[in-house]
């Protein structure tokens, strides 16, 4: 009986492990770059259904990544825990990302069609984080307006960018690219993202903090506020969340992660305006009155 219980306790970390091995060589199918991927966020609960797995709903070669979350699945660690923090999560997580350096990276993805948004929750997609102290530095999340780059209020002024409305981003793949240095000096930094080959941000200022040099870098699916959710649609249940990423790749140059006719479309773009989503955590739904249009200089 006793060596059951121990069996039945592991269980699920066994799983999850034994599962990470076939998430890590279909990103390796596709060339991962610069980055190569660690772990599971181990804050991923260790009862979730279906957390992370391999789909062939791909649009590069035949195998993408699907991320998964149900109403209820929070981990928990012995000094953390999402189930008391009003979290949600399903990551891959990476580490040691260097700063000071350029870095390039892309991600493709595609929320289905009838993708569950938990706005006026916070559902975070791709996340950059520092450590010594452990502070949000940018993210792209799903919002009422659509996918949006946040640099977060963690370390800069927030701001949350519109980068593809909802009518245009459900049910078809979107290219993400996104170039910085995360350098923390004014006249060194800067941040530049092109959606499906557009210029959306260009950004040159503080990309980074004077303290907290590690970085690490997760994508998934990472909800957070999700009692913000429950008291606007006055419920205690939150929908399920699917998304999947394909072709996820990191390099040093441009020319490493595209060819040199894509890297010259991007380098010969300009941007005048930005749409800035106003968002209001109490907000059922989207409105048109919450988005701004503010010249390029109003990033900090």
């Amino acid at each position: 009986m006793k060596i059951f219980f121990i069996l039945f306790i592991f269980l699920p970390s066994l799983v999850l492990g034994s599962n990470f091995n076939k998430i890590k060589k279909a990103l390796k199918e596709d060339g991962f770059g610069e980055i190569i991927p660690e772990e599971f966020h181990p804050l991923i609960s260790q009862y979730a259904k279906n957390p992370i797995s391999v789909s062939n709903n791909s649009i590069i070669g035949d195998k993408s990544i699907m991320f998964e979350v149900n109403n209820g699945e929070c981990g928990e660690e012995p000094k953390s825990s999402d189930c008391d923090t009003d979290r949600e999560r399903s990551e891959i997580y990476y580490s040691h990302e260097e700063w000071k350096k350029v870095k390039w990276y892309k991600f493709n993805i595609l929320l289905p069609k009838d993708f569950n948004s938990i706005a006026p929750a916070t559902m975070s997609l791709i996340q950059w984080k520092r450590h010594n102290p452990s502070k949000v530095l940018v993210m792209f999340r799903h919002t009422h307006a659509g996918l949006t780059f946040n640099r977060n209020n963690d370390s800069f002024e927030d701001s949350e960018i519109v980068l593809k409305r909802n009518d245009e981003l459900l049910g078809q793949w979107t290219e993400i690219i996104f170039n910085t240095n995360w350098h923390p000096d004014e006249d060194k930094g800067f941040m530049k993202v092109w959606i499906d080959g557009i210029l959306k941000v260009d950004f040159k200022g503080t990309s980074n903090t004077s303290k907290g040099e590690e970085l690490n870098l997760r994508y998934g699916l990472y909800a957070s506020a999700i009692s913000r959710y429950k008291k606007v649609f006055n419920t205690e249940i939150i929908p399920q969340r699917v998304i999947y990423f394909d072709g996820v790749n990191a390099e040093s140059k441009c020319e490493k992660l595209l060819d040199k006719t894509e890297c010259k479309k991007l380098f010969s773009q300009t941007i005048e305006k930005y749409e800035l989503f106003m968002h209001d955590k109490n907000d059922k739904k989207f409105h048109n009155h919450s988005i701004v249009k503010l010249p390029i200089n109003f990033l900090k």
